[in-house]
């Protein structure tokens, strides 16, 4: 299996990436304002530490003009992913080739909590944390690994958060993922929704409310 742990040149490399992007992102107008389109504030996006790629560094060309998701652990940066700014052309997301999946948001699993969310995705992780909500995402059914789901052992209840913006896919995912996880708790959103248009829509309080969830 490849180590998820990347070599120190590496991460070094990495790290030397998201400090880049993340200073180009207060730079770029179209950057911030998708980023207010999405409900993060200034905040969030200077915590998880994204960042907009205008000048890439090498390996990372086909991603420019793309938002930089840096992938945090407790022991930096283990990896980077790239959001293409709303619609257009091309791929919405992409990973540097060859990257193994990882739980994207792991420094959620150190939060003292007896609950936790698994959401379908980057943006949807941050809307919850954001609404205050302990989570981690996973970019898609085929990036859950087997192994991930030891990491959420003795929560009293770990929320699958589905989308329901699609054809299927999230409570796909979500029925998957239920299946390796002890507590778990499927909570499909409406018709329509991911966590992220969710919240925009109804506020964070809706989704706590929908999860019953005390702040």
């Amino acid at each position: 299996m490849t180590s998820l742990v990347p070599e120190p040149a590496l991460k070094s490399f990495l790290e030397e990436a998201t400090a880049r992007y993340q200073v180009a992102l207060k730079s770029s107008t179209a950057a911030v304002a998708y980023l207010k389109k999405r409900g993060l504030s200034e905040d969030s996006a200077a915590s998880f530490r994204l960042g907009y790629v205008e000048s890439p560094l090498p390996g990372h060309e086909v991603a420019r003009g793309m938002l930089a998701v840096p992938y945090l652990t407790r022991a930096g940066v283990v990896s980077v992913r790239f959001r293409r700014l709303g619609d257009g052309d091309g791929p919405k997301y992409r990973s540097v080739p060859g990257d193994p999946p990882r739980i994207f948001n792991a420094n959620a699993l150190l939060v003292p909590s007896d609950h936790i969310a698994i959401c379908e995705g980057e943006f949807d992780a941050l809307a919850a944390n954001e609404a205050g909500i302990p989570a981690v995402g996973i970019a898609g059914v085929s990036a859950w690994k087997g192994y991930f789901a030891r990491c959420f052992k003795g929560y009293r209840a770990v929320y699958i958060l589905a989308d329901q913006d699609d054809k299927g896919q999230g409570l796909e995912f979500a029925e998957k993922v239920a299946e390796q996880i002890k507590n778990a708790r499927i909570s499909p959103m409406p018709s329509g929704h991911d966590v992220n248009s969710y919240v925009l829509e109804n506020g964070a309080d809706a989704l706590l409310n929908r999860l019953e969830i005390k702040r």
